[in-house]
């Protein structure tokens, strides 16, 4: 009996020293898990850090594109206004005998049309292509102002089917990229002329003619895509009358002109 139980207790000694030996390197293996996965986490943390801070710097980027080019555009837009100012001087009787000049009024019922001048440029296509941005900017900065007397006298008068008065600031808004890109559309380049002074710089003189009713017509269906409900026999009514007041304006200039020219010659 006691043998028995000798062998007993020896056989429970071992199985106990066996899983005492095996739990040990779990328990090691336990303690170097949290470790590896906080290598791990520091590493992601870093990847994600680098990866936000170059979305950051990208976006950092596109904001100095988008102000770089406003600022361009700007400047464009004042050195077009400038050169529409002197174009309109020209035309009212400091210089009579300016080259297209004949060609840079308007004909109404039939056209528009724009003086551009470029001066003191080195290069003969530098002064063409200046000078045809600035008579498209001549006629565009008329033709933008119609357009948005027209939208106003339409708001004022005209509800949509649904009730609802028109979007007037929404219409007004886009009125100045759909004049000007229509107008550069059909801008057609009818007199250029040029000069060259002492120190080898070129002036340019250019003037554009833009048909009015391919112009009237794609303006309609523009604003037509942007105003749900868009009454175009209604806005083609007040655009009108806006073109008629441009045109009587336009006539009394030129008659004006006429008559200083023929003082002049007397």
């Amino acid at each position: 009996m006691k043998k028995i139980t000798l062998v007993t207790l020896s056989l429970i000694f071992s199985v106990a020293f066996t899983n005492c030996a095996a739990k040990k390197p779990l328990k090691k293996q336990t303690e170097t898990a949290p470790a590896a996965e906080q290598k791990v986490d520091a590493q992601q943390a870093r990847l994600d850090s680098l990866r936000k801070a170059a979305e950051i710097r990208k976006l950092e980027l596109e904001i100095e594109a988008a102000e770089a080019q406003a600022q361009a555009d700007m400047e464009i837009a004042k050195l077009k206004a400038a050169n529409a100012k002197k174009a309109t001087s020209k035309r009212v009787g400091q210089d009579l005998f300016t080259p297209c000049i004949e060609e840079s009024y308007d004909k109404p019922g039939e056209y528009m049309a724009g003086l551009g001048i470029a001066e003191g440029e080195q290069e003969r296509g530098a002064a063409k292509t200046n000078a045809n941005r600035y008579a498209i900017a001549d006629i565009a900065s008329r033709y933008v102002g119609m357009i948005k007397n027209g939208v106003s006298q339409y708001a004022k008068n005209v509800n949509t089917r649904s009730g609802n008065k028109v979007k007037e600031n929404e219409l007004e808004g886009a009125a100045e990229a759909i004049g000007t890109k229509l107008i550069d559309k059909y801008a057609d380049n009818v007199c250029t002329r040029f000069e060259q002074d002492d120190f080898g710089g070129y002036t340019c003189y250019v003037a554009i003619h833009v048909p009015l009713k391919s112009l009237v017509d794609a303006t309609i269906d523009e604003l037509g895509v942007i105003q749900t409900d868009f009454d175009r026999a209604q806005f083609r009514k007040y655009l009108q009358e806006e073109l008629d007041k441009q045109a009587a304006a336009a006539q009394a200039e030129k008659k004006e002109i006429e008559e200083q020219r023929k003082t002049l010659e007397q």
